[in-house]
């Protein structure tokens, strides 16, 4: 199903996604923080003949409640209307040990992760309730990580706990809320089952869809 999609969260799969979901259709409303450290994934770095001019590229603050409702405004402005939103969170971008993280390394992060998207999901949140119809996506990505630092590794657990919840608050309304869980570094296997997945509506309230990086034909069915 074609339609508008909001993509955030400055990874290499923010670009993967973001070229699936325009062979299926989409416009792609694409949200960056460059103040945060989010990657400068364009919406036209395809060829000049293969741009969309359809599309819309986003600069938002994720420290800032009020620059999440700008941005989910703009989008409207633009399309009327966002079917589908796309959130991605993978770790990697830090390294060091936890006794040489500084506060200010904390803060960043807590920043991009746990406020910024927690002001994004309160106002997609809102539209799709508004709306009466909505796709939220959430995807958790370490990429073949085998260890996160533990500032991460508490990121990760708050996300998923927190999707987990939401999807469980918000069953009985008109939109959806996916959690995607995988390991894998086999980018193009997990987005097509992703894509799969929502396209069919594979959906129960508080599940995390795992995709586990296994040498077995049937890792894409685990619980």
């Amino acid at each position: 199903m074609s339609g508008t999609t909001l993509l955030t969260g400055g990874s290499k799969y923010s670009n993967l996604i973001k070229r699936k979901l325009k062979q299926d259709g989409d416009c792609i409303v694409l949200l960056s923080d460059p103040g945060t450290g989010d990657s400068a994934v364009s919406v036209t770095d395809t060829a000049p003949e293969k741009q969309d001019t359809r599309d819309l590229s986003i600069v938002w603050n994720k420290r800032s409640p009020l620059s999440a409702r700008n941005a989910v405004l703009s989008a409207l402005n633009s399309y009327n209307t966002v079917e589908k939103a796309v959130l991605i969170y993978q770790p990697g971008d830090y390294s060091k040990t936890f006794h040489e993280t500084s506060s200010a390394v904390y803060d960043l992060q807590i920043d991009r992760w746990v406020k910024g998207y927690g002001y994004l999901l309160k106002e997609i949140i809102q539209l799709f309730i508004k709306q009466q119809n909505g796709q939220l996506s959430f995807i958790l990505n370490t990429d073949g990580m085998k260890v996160m630092t533990p500032l991460e590794s508490a990121i990760f657990s708050y996300l998923k706990s927190l999707l987990q919840n939401l999807s469980i608050l918000y069953q009985n309304e008109p939109f959806r809320i996916f959690c995607f869980e995988s390991d894998t570094a086999r980018q193009d296997e997990f987005i097509n089952y992703f894509i799969k997945t929502t396209a069919e509506q594979k959906y129960t309230a508080g599940k995390i869809q795992r995709f586990a990086d296994k040498k077995s034909l049937f890792d894409f069915s685990k619980n």
